[in-house]
């Protein structure tokens, strides 16, 4: 892959995210990496999920906060008669930053307008105050992220 690949433009690498359908979610449990599909939804410079308040990925990220992900859109196989001539046409993003737990009631509604706008739902949202309050939202405070792209 070469330079030509390489999306540098902060809008065109959150285009693709916005036409994610899911984000792999990195984290790092001592030695042994630990990655999941998720949900998700993005906005100014944040990504926010929606999981279970327990479970592997609430223990490791109590233990360590660092995380990475991957996003990819426009995915496709390129075939050909000559298997060695297959190809793959895409858009990605991968970054990293830190992951923290939201607690405040004004956040977790953000963060969940966030993901319900990222999956074509359209706001005003109004949500029940106990499914709020039970509900476990991460918020990623991206450090940095780069998009790549091949067959465009």
């Amino acid at each position: 892959m070469g330079s030509k690949d390489l999306i540098q433009d902060h809008q065109q690498i959150e285009k693709i995210l916005s036409k994610a359908k899911f984000l792999r979610l990195a984290l790092s449990d001592s030695d042994k990496p630990y990655i999941i599909p998720m949900a998700f939804g993005y906005k100014d410079n944040k990504i926010y999920l929606h999981c279970s308040s327990k479970g592997k990925k609430i223990d490791i990220l109590n233990r360590n906060p660092r995380v990475a992900f991957e996003a990819d859109a426009e995915a496709e196989i390129i075939t050909s008669e000559d298997i060695c001539k297959y190809n793959v046409r895409y858009r990605s993003v991968v970054g990293n930053g830190q992951a923290r737990f939201v607690e405040d009631y004004d956040e977790k509604v953000e963060g969940l307008t966030v993901l319900s706008e990222h999956y074509g739902k359209k706001g005003p949202f109004e949500f029940e105050e106990w499914k709020v309050n039970r509900l476990c939202i991460i918020k990623i405070e991206i450090e940095g992220m780069t998009g790549k792209q091949h067959g465009f």
